[in-house]
């Protein structure tokens, strides 16, 4: 039986961070922040929507076509969630149980839309892109990029086209989304929440990171899906509701937890050929068209059948990462909780629906192949 590589039994915590910091990682690591920073300030003097998110996903992504060598890795990336789901739990309140009183209906909703744009999209792909139906289906699923490739490969799925694919779908939507907010609201994602914020003592900030990595270390055991996030957000929650803890973590933690998300977004391009790039840039832009516009209809009906916040709606419906999503709703002071509870739905979902695909489709193209190996009498 084959290992995962974050197996304990296959290597050790240590050893993989060990095996990670070498000199090649922070050349790449310092490359890709540096030309983040870069990015966010240029776009925090513009005054761009959601700067230090924005300003560093396109800064990377322009320097990745440019085929600059960088990188900010996944083990990285880990510890940035584990703040934003601190950032995310700290928007619950007394008052916040209360209104999820309406959520289980619009979750429910969740489950629905998402097979819907699935099979929506997946069609577009396979009809339209021409893709194979394995690489269609596991480009059209709006979960994380990683287990699509993963799962999509060992479907038969060709995984460069679902890693374009999947990774032009979250930048095209989170360079969307506070746009499509400034145009029906006029109001700017700053990134920074609201200006009347109130801040964690030392001593909290202290007690709220030692439950969240504890609540982190027992998900990942239990194998939950997006663990490093889930599990501080709930820790975090919880201290919160039970007023344990008041306030939330400093501004300039929000603004560099943008700027390194951004900017692993953008770098997730680097040493794309150009021609691979452009050959499904455009269906994949036609295809966020199509998600935007169905996603737009659903969460209009939704918001309007339970009385919400149809940019609530809009963001807890929205296809793109699911820090991402979250933290736009955090910049604009939307409903973070409502928002990052809608995706991680989602991401539960995807999570047990994915495997079952992948094994259908493994069946499916070993049934093909020995129907064609077979010898006509």
């Amino acid at each position: 039986m084959s290992r995962s590589p974050e197996d304990p039994a296959t290597s050790s915590w240590i050893n993989r961070i060990s095996g990670v910091m070498t000199p090649r990682f922070f050349k790449r690591l310092s490359i890709a922040l540096g030309i983040g920073l870069v990015g966010g300030l240029i776009a925090h003097s513009l005054n761009m929507p959601l700067a230090w998110m924005m300003g560093p996903m396109l800064a990377t992504f322009v320097a990745s076509l440019m085929r600059v060598q960088m990188g900010i890795p996944m083990e990285f990336r880990s510890v940035i969630l584990g703040v934003i789901g601190i950032f995310l739990g700290a928007s619950f309140t007394p008052e916040t149980l209360d209104q999820a009183a309406r959520w289980p209906i619009s979750m429910i909703a969740v489950l629905i839309y998402v097979p819907v744009v699935t099979v929506l999209v997946t069609w577009f792909y396979t009809k339209i892109a021409r893709l194979d139906p394995a690489t269609a289906l596991f480009s059209a699923t709006p979960g994380g990029l990683t287990p699509m490739v993963v799962l999509g490969a060992a479907a038969g799925g060709n995984e460069q086209e679902i890693a374009l694919t999947q990774g032009l779908r979250v930048l095209l939507l989170v360079m969307s989304a506070p746009l499509i907010v400034l145009m029906i609201t006029g109001v700017v994602a700053s990134g920074h929440g609201d200006g009347d914020a109130v801040y964690m003592t030392l001593s909290e900030g202290l007690l709220t990171g030692g439950a969240a990595l504890l609540t982190v270390l027992l998900f990942r055991k239990l194998r939950v899906p997006a663990a490093y996030m889930t599990g501080a957000m709930l820790a975090s929650m919880v201290l919160h509701v039970t007023g344990v803890v008041e306030g939330n973590l400093p501004d300039w933690l929000l603004a560099g937890s943008l700027l390194i998300l951004g900017s692993a977004i953008g770098s997730r391009f680097a040493g794309v050929k150009l021609s691979f790039l452009a050959r499904l840039a455009g269906y994949s832009i036609f295809a966020t068209l199509v998600i935007l516009a169905f996603t737009g209809g659903v969460a209009w009906m939704v918001s309007q059948w339970l009385d919400l916040d149809f940019i609530a709606v809009l963001l807890a419906f929205a296809p793109g990462g699911v820090a991402e999503m979250s933290l736009i709703a955090l910049a604009l002071n939307v409903e973070p909780s409502f928002v990052a509870f809608h995706h991680i739905v989602r991401i539960f979902e995807i999570v047990l629906l994915a495997p079952i695909m992948a094994k259908w489709f493994q069946r499916h193209m070993q049934r093909k192949n020995a129907q064609n190996n077979t010898p006509a009498r």
